[in-house]
């Protein structure tokens, strides 16, 4: 029987140097559209406990789950446990989430191709939080925002192109504010 890990990766997928930053993780065989390509999992982490953290590695790598949880590494250790988290963001993602846990093709990606998706799919501003999601983007790609910041998913382009592909809790933002935008016209 293999160790248990805190998350599942493909078999398809391997983790190694990225050029958009660090390690990443590349495909070793073709992926079809929509095939799951992480179960994410990790220590649930409340926003209370982050307002008390002063620990910067901590917050880096939390996948917001809703308003008053994440999900992440307590530890850098931990990553090795937690391979989702050495996807790098790309303005240009072929990787979206599907539901709270899963990490999905958003398109066929060939061999050797790097996984990236948007963090604007899985980070949002909560009102109780003491902390603020904003970090320099390297992915290169032509519509690159330069910045990236935890409020990105309220950007309608983005809404649109990644549409299905938000984590469940950003979604449903989403949809309340499509729905309020609705309901004033």
């Amino acid at each position: 029987m293999k160790e248990r890990m805190f998350s599942w990766m493909s078999p398809k997928l391997e983790i190694r140097s990225s050029s958009i930053h660090g390690k990443g993780v590349f495909a070793k065989k073709d992926i079809k559209k929509d095939e799951i390509l992480f179960v994410i999992s990790g220590y649930v982490i409340t926003v209370e406990d982050d307002n008390k953290t002063n620990d910067k590695f901590v917050i880096d790598y939390e996948i917001d789950l809703s308003e008053d949880f994440s999900i992440g590494p307590l530890k850098p250790s931990d990553m090795e446990l937690m391979p989702q988290h050495y996807i790098n963001h790309s303005c240009n993602p072929n990787a979206g989430i599907n539901g709270q846990v899963f990490i999905v093709a958003m398109r066929n990606i060939s061999r050797g191709e790097e996984i990236v998706y948007d963090y604007a799919m899985v980070t949002s501003r909560n009102e109780r939080s003491n902390l603020h999601f904003k970090m320099k983007c390297f992915c290169g790609s032509k519509n690159c925002r330069k910045i990236i910041k935890e409020d990105d998913w309220k950007i309608p382009e983005l809404q649109e192109r990644y549409d299905g592909y938000f984590q469940w809790a950003i979604q449903e933002k989403i949809n309340k504010l499509k729905s309020k935008n609705k309901n004033k016209n």
